[in-house]
């Protein structure tokens, strides 16, 4: 399976840029030639804008590849990622591209940042002379198998010398251990019927998504051994994004969305994407640190990853995922992550956790106020929008939504939750730069939904245990309170309906906003604990813990 490879580097031109060049031994280990080039052959099922005249040879349901994915972006409402964690690591990777095509990576001040910005949003489109122009620039860096490149896009071909067992055997992860969902090792076969004897091939969209989900999101702990030299390792740090939840604002077409969600990180000679180093990282050295727009959203992989396809290139057959590094790389602030301050910490800021029952209303407030402090940090690509101002002619603002994408995972373990996404309508005419009345309305109605929430939860929690006697200790789920899942879920359905109602109009509401989602809480707790007001008995604890819920109810 495995072959006997060195490599050395080559200096293009005089005083040029590098390239890897990877050195066969004669007779063994011929390329075979499998190929997907993610620049040309598609793999990103898109939505078309309504009206719009399709290119020419191009179906609705037609995959696309990067290049396209830019050139058209002005004609596509959006990327249909089927993973929503992979979406998360393809609208940042398009960033780069967005801001390496257009030149917005190259200014420094943030006035002239925004005008340049402006003007690409006026031209409607990405140039495709530019584009083309870039992609040229890194001919073979977009390959998705190292059959066909040195340099495959986000892997390190090495690995395939390199993943060796304690007796020096060469193995590989499996393309099980690759694709999200799947079980793989010794996982329970109820999460998919898929068994490492016989393992299924997948094709090379699903196997990329299924890569940068690892890339992003990857857990820590235990992986395919590795040797690099004389260091011999199978364990891995946690992805940059695991257990995160993003933010990104959502235009009228992919390009807008594109443009408005990318954030202003200067980039410096020395801030690359991976496809874009001269050559391959030293994975006993240490990590750059992430300080460019690169960097910071493509730059701080902890794993290492090597798709293996069938000869023909129709499939992924094997995988490789280890450790990329084994020093630390310096902290970074992702521009999409909302953070909370840990004053006295090594790293400053810790991102906020995504939690699959948590919507997107309940950090909008948040997210449309700029920091003042001592509060969390709305992620930066927010306070860049705020260069917006009312009267624009290139973008109409009252259009734009925004869009989180989440997985929920454990952080420090093997176990992940769920992945979820949602979308606002229309938000950033809510902006607090644009209608302080609507922010802070914004703010008051989520205020009191969580007041509400958080007194149901403590009546629900307390009649229960008053009610079956149990005390709630240990670690059971939901805190062994067999109402509170429904209970909660029930509530923040009808909560969240009642708070766009409140923030929506124009003008704000007239009377208590605070009691509309009281009355709803004391809705929910009456569904849920009807059928066990049995008794008088049980009927009084019901009542006493019942008016938890009344606290904080304004008399009209």
């Amino acid at each position: 399976m495995g072959r006997s490879t060195s490599t050395r580097v080559e200096r293009l031109q005089p005083y040029g840029p590098y390239r890897l060049v990877l050195v066969l031994p004669q007779g063994r280990g011929v390329m075979s030639g499998a190929s997907f080039d993610l620049r040309r052959q598609g793999f990103c099922p898109v939505g078309w804008l309504p009206g719009q005249d399709l290119p020419q040879g191009k179906k609705p349901d037609d995959l696309l590849s990067l290049e396209e994915l830019l050139v058209h972006a002005h004609a596509i409402a959006g990327v249909r990622v089927p993973l929503p964690p992979a979406e998360a690591g393809l609208l940042r990777i398009l960033a780069v591209l967005v801001a390496r095509v257009t030149g917005l990576d190259r200014i420094e001040d943030k006035t002239v940042w925004a005008e340049k910005r402006e003007e690409v949003l006026r031209d409607g489109c990405f140039d495709p002379h530019r584009v083309a122009e870039y992609f040229d620039g890194f001919a073979q860096r977009f390959e998705l198998f190292h059959t066909a490149t040195q340099r495959p896009f986000l892997q390190q071909p090495d690995l395939v010398e390199q993943c060796q067992n304690s007796k020096g055997e060469l193995v590989s992860s499996g393309v099980n251990k690759l694709v999200t969902g799947r079980s793989a090792g010794q996982s329970f076969v109820w999460q998919s019927h898929t068994v490492d004897s016989a393992p299924v091939p997948v094709g090379p969209p699903e196997a990329f998504f299924s890569m940068l989900v690892w890339l992003f999101y990857g857990m820590p702990g235990r992986c395919t051994s590795r040797k690099v030299g004389q260091t011999s390792a199978a364990d891995t740090k946690a992805g940059p994004l695991r257990g995160t939840v993003s933010f990104h604002p959502v235009g009228a077409s992919l390009f807008e969305t594109l443009l408005l969600g990318l954030p202003h990180l200067p980039s410096d000679a020395d801030d690359l994407a991976p496809w874009e180093e001269p050559q391959l990282p030293d994975p006993l050295g240490v990590p750059p640190q992430p300080r460019g727009l690169a960097r910071v959203l493509t730059g701080r992989f902890r794993h290492a990853v090597l798709l293996a396809p069938a000869a023909d290139g129709s499939a992924v057959e094997d995988t490789y995922i280890t450790w990329a590094w084994r020093r630390e790389q310096g902290p970074a602030k992702d521009p999409y992550l909302i953070h909370f301050p840990r004053p006295g910490a090594e790293n400053p800021l810790s991102p906020q956790a995504a939690q699959a029952d948590r919507a997107i209303w309940r950090d909008l407030d948040t997210l449309l106020r700029k920091t003042l402090g001592e509060e969390r940090f709305r992620p930066q690509v927010f306070d860049d929008l705020d260069e917006f101002r009312e009267g624009d002619v290139a973008i109409d603002v009252d259009t734009v939504g925004i869009r989180a994408i989440g997985f929920d995972q454990d952080r420090s373990q093997a176990r992940n939750r769920q992945y979820y996404t949602g979308t606002t309508p229309p938000v950033l005419g809510m902006l607090e730069t644009r209608s302080g009345e609507r922010w802070y309305r914004v703010r008051r109605a989520r205020q009191n939904a969580e007041r509400a929430g958080e007194n149901l939860r403590t009546a629900l929690r307390g009649a229960w245990r008053e009610l079956t006697r149990t005390s709630g200790r240990g670690r059971q789920r939901d805190e062994g309170v067999a109402w509170l899942h429904p209970g909660m879920a029930r509530y923040w359905s009808v909560a969240e309906w009642q708070f766009w109602t409140i923030v929506r109009p124009e003008e704000p509401p007239q009377g208590g906003i605070g009691n509309r989602f009281i009355h709803h809480a004391l809705n929910t707790y009456d569904q849920v604990t009807k059928d066990y007001a049995r008794s008088g008995h049980d009927i009084k604890i019901l009542e006493r813990h019942r008016s938890v819920i009344l606290r904080g109810w304004r008399s009209s």
